[in-house]
């Protein structure tokens, strides 16, 4: 079973509408609506404004963007999964416009975006790609000054464990306690350092903050950032 169908199977259409609950990750909720020291998003030009969610799931972070008053749209990797989670949106009442694309192949012309959101998905990199094509790519879709807020794991997030290393930053996943990531090649990255390098020069005023959870013995190790298009 490859990637793709793994996260198909996750999310099927009679699933998700059977399902009522669809709540935000935490650290988006954080990102967009929070206050912090280090991160300063400026509210009042969420209304009306262009957002991408880079890899939408199933659909969670999607009634949140709306709520915000954005004009959503996003992308995952096969119809199957747009189709069920679109058919989940109307559901909610959700306005939204999804298409299929991926990391390194984003559907969109140049400076679409005023904000993309990428919650656990633009580490993960296509057959013949490398984590610089979906940086570069996620950048071409942006307007000057537009926020790119993502999360990336650590490389002791748990489906790093025991993953191949292709080289310091790509990893080649060997298990997943949940059945899904088998095979996949995902950036990892050690250190706030190495954040910043990948995003250099694309973005600039990044600021990077982190979350080591265990979720019963899943360790779920991810740096959150907030980075802006240069």
């Amino acid at each position: 079973m490859t990637v793709a169908e793994g996260y198909q199977s996750e999310y099927r259409p009679e699933a998700l509408l059977d399902n009522p609950h669809c709540y935000p990750v935490e650290f988006v909720v954080r990102s967009y609506l929070g206050r912090y020291p280090s991160l300063k998003m400026d509210k009042a030009r969420y209304p009306g404004s262009t957002v991408l969610d880079l890899g939408f799931g199933d659909g969670r972070n999607l009634p949140l963007l709306r709520n915000m008053g954005m004009r959503v749209h996003g992308i995952e990797i096969t119809e199957g999964i747009v189709q069920a989670v679109a058919g989940r949106m109307r559901k909610l009442q959700v306005d939204c416009t999804l298409a299929v694309g991926t990391n390194a192949d984003i559907p969109y012309p140049d400076m679409t975006f005023d904000h993309v959101l990428a919650c656990h998905s633009l580490y993960y990199i296509g057959p013949g790609t490398c984590f610089a094509d979906n940086v570069r790519e996620i950048e071409r879709v942006m307007k000057p000054g537009a926020r790119l807020v993502f999360s990336a794991p650590m490389t002791s997030a748990y489906y790093i464990q025991g993953a191949a290393t292709a080289d310091d930053r790509h990893f080649i996943i060997k298990t997943d306690p949940l059945g899904i990531r088998e095979g996949a090649t995902v950036a990892a990255f050690a250190d706030d350092d190495a954040i910043a390098t990948a995003f250099a020069p694309h973005f600039t005023d990044l600021v990077v903050g982190s979350c080591r959870d265990d979720y019963f013995g899943l360790a779920q190790d991810m740096w959150i950032a907030v980075a802006t298009k240069a």
